[in-house]
């Protein structure tokens, strides 16, 4: 623990009595005199604090950055009717929404509640203006979110007082319903510089001691007490924040954590896959054979990028094939790795389910029997004979049909310079998009009923996580496919915390994946809570093709299993080089007492 705490201290008195934590300043770091502290510190304070203890938090600040006011406010809201949180001075801006965070929010009648949309500063053009007011704006849905589950006010209301940065004594915001309880009057000692919002009221006197002018049409008297008066000390000065650097510095977090998360959430590389497709030639060129030995995905693309002009131009630029130097079976090491990189966030989420995948090939129609396990016998307690009990399943059929995704470059286009590599991307998305439409289509309320509704993505948060960790409390193994809309709430804080379908999190075993696709699935489906039986997954390599009529054909994996079969071919007639992917795929409902959809609404 850090021990600069100039604007934050733990009381923690006697075991029967509440823990005390006072903020008394900005919230979170100040990035030029490093005052304040973050979020993270806040948090392993907090750990340090039993989970059965009560906890009063005194709040006495201006505000700061909006995401360790966040993450301090989810911290505290976990602990559930043990926190009180109370107005010492002001509780403005950010400070404001960690005073939501208690079960009970005490506030004298002379102290300050203000609450106003987020700030920030942007630089460029048009289109960064916009990139940064979306920005703002999701931070605004946040924030009225949060006092709306206070208050139970609707968040355009809420939106509407925030916009006119609302100033609030201890009647006006027991009016509004962000304070449960009132106390009597005290002396308040304003500390902070805060010209700077536009309807301060206007302090009058001088000192610590501050007077109130009318805030939004309505008056509230603050009695003044000098330093002097009191025979104390006057506090060290608190240098004065500049909040258009606040903004600036806010600005440049959100940008920041968004890139710091988008490398935390990466995907991990796939393992190395054993190459189907022949063999590639060394015919003089020894990259080839590093580019071949490469793991398919990220490692080859990265490995053309850094070695293009080495390679030379048969390798992008003539990107496909070129018998001459390279072989021809080199596009669908390209392609392959494309499929590889696209696909397997996308199918990532089918993992939650049962498959059956074979290692033969499969021909279409085929039926397969995916067996789904319903009971495997009792325990033996010091057993005398091994050989007793047995596993229950029942099998599900699933039909297996072949899903093509088919792209060329005709000769006029290749003449322009166009590659059948730089169409993969696309192509590869798609694909993947239809297997995941099998699935979703399956989540109907003829088979798993009625959806189980979870509310927006604006007033979602982990708080609502253990309702649906609840709902399937008796799954095997339980998993969560969730939309990237609601997902985007329960982003990781810090570095340190879990990656999104790591097994455990927020206490799911099976995972947590994003899946923003829900073709066919009951109207306003934003999750799907299950455990492994409720689908029934089947799927293989195709059947052998006519030999001697394609340029080349692999084999990759791409993730739960599933393979796809890339091919390239020429048509003789129409000079067009041709790509396209394979994948052999279906699904069924299983034991459809083993999930539950989840809606918004």
């Amino acid at each position: 623990m850090t021990p600069n705490r100039k604007w934050f201290s733990v009381q923690n008195k006697a075991e029967t009595e509440p823990v005390e934590i006072l903020i008394y300043d900005q919230i979170g770091k100040d990035w030029f005199s490093d005052d304040g502290i973050a979020a993270k510190e806040f948090v392993e304070a907090l750990k340090e604090i039993p989970a059965n203890r009560k906890i009063v938090v005194g709040i006495d600040s201006p505000g700061g950055n909006v995401w360790d006011g966040l993450a301090i406010y989810h911290r505290l809201k976990e602990r559930g009717d043990k926190v009180t949180t109370r107005v010492d001075g002001i509780s403005a801006s950010i400070a404001s929404v960690i005073l939501m965070a208690g079960a009970k929010a005490v506030m004298p009648r002379n102290a300050l509640v203000m609450i106003h949309r987020a700030t920030g500063l942007a630089m460029g053009n048009e289109s960064a203006m916009e990139k940064t007011r979306d920005i703002l704006r999701k931070h605004d849905d946040v924030i009225a979110g949060i006092y709306s589950l206070k208050n139970h006010k609707p968040v355009s209301e809420i939106l509407d007082a925030m916009t006119e940065e609302t100033w609030m004594n201890g009647d006006d915001a027991k009016a509004f319903g962000l304070v449960d309880e009132l106390t009597d009057a005290v002396v308040v000692n304003n500390r902070f510089d805060l010209k700077a919002f536009k309807h301060f009221p206007a302090l009058q006197g001088a000192g610590a001691g501050a007077s109130a002018a009318p805030i939004n049409n309505k008056s509230t008297n603050i009695p003044v007490m000098s330093d002097k008066e009191k025979g104390a000390e006057a506090p060290p000065a608190t240098p004065t924040l500049d909040l258009s650097e606040i903004s600036k510095a806010i600005t440049n977090a959100v940008k920041a954590g968004f890139e710091g998360l988008k490398e935390q959430l990466k995907p991990a590389e796939p393992p190395p896959q054993p190459p189907v497709a022949p063999r590639i030639e060394n015919l003089g060129n020894p990259l080839v054979e590093k580019f071949q030995n490469g793991i398919p995905g990220a490692e080859h693309k990265r490995f053309v990028t850094g070695n293009y002009h080495r390679l030379g131009t048969e390798l992008v630029r003539h990107g496909v094939f070129n018998v001459n130097t390279i072989g021809a079976g080199l596009a669908n090491s390209i392609l392959s790795s494309e499929a590889v990189d696209t696909m397997r966030t996308k199918v990532a989420a089918l993992a939650a389910f049962c498959r059956k995948i074979e290692l033969s090939p499969i021909s279409k129609r085929q039926v397969v029997n995916v067996p789904l396990i319903s009971s495997a016998g009792a325990i033996q307690t010091n057993p005398t004979t091994f050989e007793t009990g047995d596993t229950v399943t029942a099998d599900v059929a699933v039909t297996v049909n072949q899903l093509s995704k088919s792209w060329h470059v005709t000769n006029a286009e290749q003449n322009l310079g166009f590659e059948l590599t730089q169409f993969a991307p696309t192509n590869a998305m798609v694909m993947s998009e239809g297997v995941v439409a099998l699935v979703t289509a399956l989540m109907t309320a003829a088979n798993y009923g009625a959806g189980t509704a979870v509310g927006a993505a604006a007033n979602f948060d982990s708080a609502d996580l253990p309702a649906i960790l609840a709902l399937g409390k008796n799954y095997g193994r339980v998993t969560l496919l969730l939309d990237g809309g609601h997902l985007a709430y329960l982003l990781p804080t810090t570095r340190e915390s879990f990656i999104f379908g790591e097994a455990g999190a927020y206490g799911f075993d099976g995972g947590i994946y994003k899946n923003n696709l829900w073709t066919g699935a009951i109207a306003q489906t934003c999750g799907f809570v299950t455990g492994p039986s409720a689908i029934a997954i089947a799927s293989g390599p195709p059947a052998a093709l006519p030999s001697g009529e394609f340029i080349s054909q692999a084999t990759v994996e791409i993730g739960a299993g599933l393979s796809v079969t890339v091919s390239t071919w020429f048509s003789r007639a129409t000079r067009a080089l041709w790509g396209s992917y394979d994948i052999m795929f279906g699904c069924a409902v299983g034991d459809a007492t083993q999930a539950e959809v989840l809606i918004v609404a």
